[in-house]
């Protein structure tokens, strides 16, 4: 009998499992010895990503195979800058995660590599955003958009992570290293961003923007820059989107959903964390909670009143006395007046 439960269990995780598994976009490895086709620039006329031997790179990838992308402003008619950019503008709510050599206190001055998302190169819109590993004097990532104030000097939109915030702390030397950025739009002003670096998330995120310049969606790419130079040869591996909605479908467009809505937790299975998201058309008192699968109640998130809008809670798989629960699969209910939501989610240690 125990042996029959254990399968049921494990059959039931394997099957949900499969059915959260984020949908990919789009990756690209280079291993056919060609960038993808996807690929395109974000300014006409600029170098575009290709693929090149992994003997070109400074240092092999370990998780490579024989090729890896590489991107520079081998001219210098983009004042260094070079970015190559795939999808559509419409995308929006989607993680991307590449493998990136990062350079450390380059001879040549600041070089900056990473990934960028959520762009539009549209000449009236023309704004990306970026996730670059900074690492010189200043020792930081620095997540910003392309839109400097000619009053302040100072971007639209800008936030840089410092030592501090990178749990190891910053790379002392040159290396490859796994940048990764989530990218959602919670509502109408207001876009959210989770940063990770070698696994771990950088702290203070989510990071908002606010800004006139925001986008609310856009394409995903890779990005290399060295001012007052020819470029720096930027090299990446293993870049990978995922959808971080229920379907490739639902990620594109130009709306938020309407009325209310309880989406799916991201990540699932998770551990040791998860966020929930939602929206709610009307104000009123909102609860969030927790159950598990005998409909004992864990935890409760929220329970509070609530302007119409969108919101993100986390749950850190503790209840509410704060002990870590064990693995299994939960529930979690969005109670909003008459409107009753629940969702399955996976926590797997």
């Amino acid at each position: 009998m125990i042996k029959l439960f254990t399968f049921l269990s494990t059959l039931i995780l394997m099957l949900f499992f499969s059915s959260v598994v984020p949908a990919q976009i789009f990756t690209d490895d280079f291993e056919s010895g060609t960038a993808s086709t996807d690929w395109g620039v974000f300014w006409e006329a600029e170098d575009l990503i290709s693929a090149v031997p992994m003997a070109t790179a400074p240092d092999p990838l370990a998780t490579g195979g024989n090729y890896i992308g590489w991107l520079q402003d081998s001219d210098g008619s983009f004042t260094g800058a070079a970015l190559s950019i795939a999808g559509e503008i419409t995308n929006q709510d989607y993680s991307i995660e590449a493998d990136v050599y990062c350079y450390v206190n380059n001879p040549n001055g600041s070089a900056y590599t990473g990934v960028a998302f959520y762009a539009d190169p549209d000449t009236n819109v023309n704004t990306y955003i970026k996730l670059v590993a900074d690492f010189d004097a200043d020792q930081r990532f620095r997540l910003y958009n392309n839109h400097l104030d000619p009053y302040t000097f100072q971007y639209t939109f800008h936030h840089a992570f410092t030592a501090s915030d990178v749990p190891g702390g910053i790379p002392t030397v040159d290396g490859w290293h796994k940048m990764k950025v989530e990218i959602k739009t919670l509502n109408a002003d207001t876009t959210a961003f989770w940063c990770y670096f070698d696994g771990q998330m950088l702290l203070g995120c989510p990071i908002y923007d606010t800004s006139d310049d925001r986008m609310s969606g856009g394409m995903y790419g890779v990005f290399s820059f060295q001012q007052g130079y020819a470029g720096i040869p930027g090299y990446f591996d293993n870049i990978t989107v995922n959808s971080l909605v229920s379907s490739v479908d639902d990620n594109s467009g130009t709306g938020l959903p309407e009325g209310f809505s309880l989406e799916q937790n991201y990540p699932n299975p998770f551990n040791p964390e998860t966020r929930i998201s939602y929206h709610l058309a009307t104000s009123g008192f909102i609860s969030l909670k927790i159950y598990d699968l005998l409909g004992r109640e864990i935890k409760t998130l929220i329970s509070e009143d609530q302007a119409s809008g969108s919101y993100t809670a986390t749950w850190n798989g503790r209840d509410d006395s704060g002990n870590i629960v064990p693995s299994g699969i939960y529930l979690y209910t969005l109670n909003a007046g008459s409107i009753v939501e629940s969702k399955k989610m996976i926590l797997m240690k």
